[in-house]
């Protein structure tokens, strides 16, 4: 089982009466004011779909999918497919996502390889809790797992591929009769040439925030470590993708901006995205 965490505050108003509607009294949000709803499933995909581009904006419609999904203090109920999407403004130039013009945070399921995230860079905060926690950018390398091919459910991704870890966070917060803490680190791998998210070791993403999911369980229990191919990531992987992706013989260092995919480019090669991302490998 997959343990996820809702914030009902930032859901979508019908998913937010849906959830709610279907919590017991025995569940903390309701008796103990705890901020988040906590349930657990079989199965989660976080899907990623670019539905328009108007110059410097792109809109992108971005969903996550519990799959015999479970609420707190309601664990009788199966619910076959929990599905929370919304729509949101992707600037190209700064990277950052809007929701109704505020913005929210950095992309994470893609980023322009020639441009990556910088060091200290905020990629996004942490919703619902009393004390605002950032997380951002600790490293970017162009070596992330070295020589060795990574393995994910849709394709193996040879060398070299981008990584972006995030710096060590923690949060905590309490009420009268509830505590929450946690923390770590995310990592982020990313394809050399196109920049799309292939594998990923994390709880936290700007897009799960502006869903309204706090966190999930991303590690993939059934499939990890090295083959004689290559290195299956313990997080996230790619599962599906419509993406055309180039030839690796046409990757090139990272000092020659000029053989680089420039994002006009790589939209007009993700103008149809659908990429599913599968965290247990389960058909």
């Amino acid at each position: 089982m997959y343990m996820f965490q809702l914030y009902p505050e930032m859901l979508p108003s019908s998913v937010k009466i849906d959830i709610i509607s279907r919590l017991s009294d025995d569940s903390p949000w309701k008796k103990d004011g705890f901020p988040f709803v906590i349930g657990d499933c079989t199965r989660i995909f976080l899907r990623f779909e670019i539905i328009d581009i108007q110059k410097e904006f792109v809109r992108v419609n971005i969903s996550v999918t519990f799959v015999n999904a479970t609420l707190e203090g309601n664990y009788l109920e199966i619910i076959p497919n929990l599905t929370i999407w919304k729509v949101l403004n992707l600037n190209l130039t700064t990277m950052t996502y809007f929701d109704n013009g505020t913005p929210i945070g950095k992309a994470t399921l893609f980023i322009d390889p020639s441009n990556p995230p910088r060091p200290g860079e905020v990629l996004f905060s942490l919703e619902g809790l009393s004390r605002e926690t950032n997380v951002s950018v600790g490293n970017v390398t162009y070596s992330a797992y070295g020589n060795s091919t990574v393995l994910t459910y849709y394709r193996p991704f040879r060398p070299p591929h981008i990584g972006i870890t995030t710096r060590s966070f923690y949060f905590s917060d309490a009420g009268r009769n509830w505590s929450i803490s946690g923390g770590g680190r995310e990592e982020y791998t990313y394809d050399f040439l196109t920049g799309v998210m292939i594998a990923g070791t994390f709880s936290h993403s700007a897009e799960l925030m502006a869903l309204g999911v706090f966190g999930i369980d991303s590690m993939d229990r059934r499939i990890r470590g090295k083959s004689e191919d290559g290195v299956w990531p313990d997080g996230i992987k790619l599962y599906d993708t419509n993406i055309a992706f180039p030839d690796e013989g046409n990757s090139s260092p990272p000092d020659s901006p000029g053989r680089y995919y420039l994002y006009s480019g790589i939209l007009a090669l993700m103008a149809s995205l659908l990429m599913r991302w599968w965290n247990n490998g389960h058909r």
